[in-house]
């Protein structure tokens, strides 16, 4: 059985040995290759072209991370679930012909959010970050029954558009947006989620300073090497409760491991697996340091 993980600048990425792992535990040969785009702009057609070569090399499927979650849904056949909605992806089935989109971003967040932080329902979350994972994890906050959501992203049509889609989908859900954090009123927020690259070793710095938050608000992150970024640590710091981007990232490869294999993973021994490439890469880090 091959897969394979589609992105950019993906040589860091944990997902193929997780997969790996987990395929071995459960006495599945499981292939699990990258396919890195390398910043790249990719056309349509070389994007689909990847899709074909795909199928040749009789992949099962692939994992999908930035930039191609939303421009690869022009060469798909169907999409499921929230992906449907989202109209973005981050796991493609290659069966019988057709390739089926899937998103588990979508349900890795608001597994990860239950687990960790307890029923959100009535509250007003700020959100920044309005990219493909950004628009998973508000469809996701919205299900679990916020309140209110304010958008922040520099680039403030993405959030416009983000808030447009989430308009049409969950109707009932006041959402404002904004290009930068200067006209939230922090006062009124309960939690704050990062959905933006800051805060990864190549792009250091935090969305804003947690201390604006009130102690008892909650901060997620959906980056997680480094498991602990500035943002959380500083908001740990404050007194706020934090989760950070391993909850997601273990229960979206859950989700996509039985997607692509068929066969259930067991979620603890994924965990534990994670918790150890974490700690080996972080062990590596020093070393070249």
């Amino acid at each position: 059985m091959k897969a394979a993980l589609l992105g950019d600048n993906i040589g860091p990425s944990l997902t193929p040995a997780q997969h790996e792992i987990e395929g071995a535990a459960l006495g599945i040969q499981y292939d699990y290759h990258r396919i890195d785009t390398g910043g790249q702009k990719l056309s349509g057609a070389a994007l689909e072209g990847i899709l074909a070569d795909a199928e040749k090399m009789g992949l099962v499927g692939l994992n999908v991370t930035h930039p191609h979650k939303s421009a690869v849904v022009d060469f798909l056949h169907r999409l499921e679930g929230p992906a449907k909605d989202l109209e973005t992806v981050n796991t493609i089935i290659l069966r019988d012909g057709m390739r089926v989109g899937h998103n588990t971003d979508y349900s890795g967040f608001r597994q990860a959010v239950q687990g960790k932080i307890g029923s959100i329902k009535g509250h007003s979350v700020l959100q920044c970050g309005a990219g493909g994972a950004g628009a998973s994890v508000a469809l996701a906050l919205a299900d679990l029954g916020i309140e209110r959501l304010i958008i922040v992203d520099q680039v403030e049509q993405r959030a416009r558009d983000l808030k447009s889609k989430l308009n049409t989908l969950r109707s009932w859900l006041p959402v404002v947006t904004a290009s930068g954090v200067e006209d939230v009123g922090f006062e009124t927020v309960a939690g704050a989620v990062n959905c933006t690259p800051l805060g990864m070793a190549e792009h250091p710095g935090m969305v804003f300073d947690p201390w604006r938050l009130r102690p008892q608000a909650w901060v997620a992150d959906i980056v997680y090497f480094p498991r602990k970024t500035d943002f959380l640590k500083r908001a740990r710091k404050h007194g706020c409760r934090v989760m950070d981007g391993t909850a997601m990232a273990l229960w979206q490869a859950v989700g996509a491991f039985q997607l692509l294999t068929g066969h259930a993973p067991d979620a603890e021994r994924m965990k534990n697996a994670l918790e150890t490439l974490l700690a080996q890469n972080i062990d590596h880090e020093k070393e070249r340091t």
